[in-house]
This record gives structure tokens, sequence and C-alpha cells, in this order.
């Protein structure tokens, strides 16, 4: 089970992603494995994705790792369900960055806009890296691929904005991210959650792209994003 740990700062954030970037690691004895953690603009928290076997697990995370590092004031722990992931396309825009799209609907519309995003039809320069629920957070959340912020704005305004019971909807670009498990076993777990049937072919997916720290590094180039948050 995939949850994400969103840790919140007393005063200065730059700790908080210094303890997760340098202490943190992958380690095969305990019962919960961090995959990756990312730090988006405008969202005053770090956010690191963990595996779990079995939820309470996760209180091993929060009460042995986390603790250590006397600058989180507080957590805030949303799992993730149903998630669905997608292949990363071989055909990219030049430019690409990565965005966090947040989703606060009616419950009576959850299925409706999850089925949505995962059946919508992608364009080139805007594709989607996985959906799932994340109740107690937001309701539903989306990480996508686009070529520019104006991309991610217009896909909001005509094609989340515009669905019946979505109350809110915003997007964060990921500007710093740290991958902890090795590639292979990030894009094994994510294999195992495909859309069924909904996913580009192996020979139009580019399964050796890192989609957690090659984003930054397009950022990095473009000079897209600017680390003084």
């Amino acid at each position: 089970m995939l949850m994400i740990v969103r840790l919140y700062p007393k005063t200065d954030l730059s700790r908080v992603w210094n303890y997760v970037e340098n202490e943190i690691k992958e380690d095969s004895s305990k019962p919960y494995t961090p995959l990756y953690a990312s730090q988006s603009e405008g969202m005053m928290n770090v956010g690191v994705i963990i595996d779990v076997n079995e939820p309470n697990d996760i209180a091993n995370f929060l009460t042995e790792d986390i603790v250590k590092c006397d600058e989180i004031h507080y957590t805030k722990t949303v799992p993730l369900l149903k998630p669905v992931f997608f292949r990363i396309p071989k055909r990219k825009p030049e430019n690409i960055q990565r965005y966090l799209i947040r989703i606060f609907a009616h419950p009576l519309y959850y299925k409706k806009v999850y089925t949505h995003l995962i059946k919508h039809k992608y364009p080139f320069n805007l594709f989607p890296i996985y959906v799932s629920y994340s109740l107690g957070g937001e309701d539903i959340i989306m990480s996508l691929g686009a070529d520019s912020k104006e991309t991610v704005k217009k896909f909001l305004r005509e094609h989340i904005r515009t669905l019946d019971g979505v109350d809110q909807s915003n997007y964060h670009p990921v500007f710093r991210a740290k991958r902890f498990a090795p590639l292979k076993k990030l894009i094994d777990e994510q294999e195992k959650l495909l859309a069924d049937g909904l996913v580009k072919p192996v020979d139009e997916a580019d399964l050796e792209f890192d989609w957690v720290e090659d984003f930054e590094k397009y950022a990095m180039l473009t000079g897209a994003f600017s680390r003084d948050i």
C-alpha cells in the first residue's frame, strides 16, 4: 500500500528537506520502504511516498525515523487509494516539468472524476504519471508531466474544473525530488499498478526514464523553477 507522509516544519522547510535527503534510507529489514520524496511550489511540506505491507507499518516510520528531525512540527499521512500509473512515453516535449494536481470534489462525484482522469485522451505536451484517491488530504491527486504551466492551467480550466462535483482544483510544480529506492524497483512498483488497457505499449514507453529525478534535471536545465520558496 502506498502512502504520502507530509512533513511540516516549525519554521525552516529546508532543514526538513535536508534531513529527508540525507538521512532517510531504504532498509530491507524494516516493514516499510521509502520510495521517493518531493517538494512542490506552494505546498509548505515535504512529501515522502512510502510503500507499506500493512497500514499500521507507517507508525514505525513516523515514530522511529521522523522523530529524529527536531525541525518537523507535525505530520499528515494520506493513503493513496486505488492508485493507477501510466508509462512514461518515449515521445515527450523537449522541455518537460512535473506537476502535482490536487482536486477537491463532492463524494457523489469521486468515481466519475477519478475515471475521467484515467480515461482522458491526453495531448503530446501533457501526460499522466499517476492518478489516485487521496482521501484525508485532497480527494483526488494526480501527477503529470507537461511542457509549461500554461498547458497545465488549460488542462485544469477545460477538463477538470468543468466536471460536475469539482469544488476546487490547483496545481503545484514539483521543483525538488529525491529517489530512495533503485530506479528498477520504482518502475517495478509502477508496473504493478498500470491502468489496464489505457497505458502506452512497452515499445512506445520510456522504461529508463527516472520519473522522479529526471523531471528535476529538466527543470534545472530550463531554469523553470526557483529553489527560493
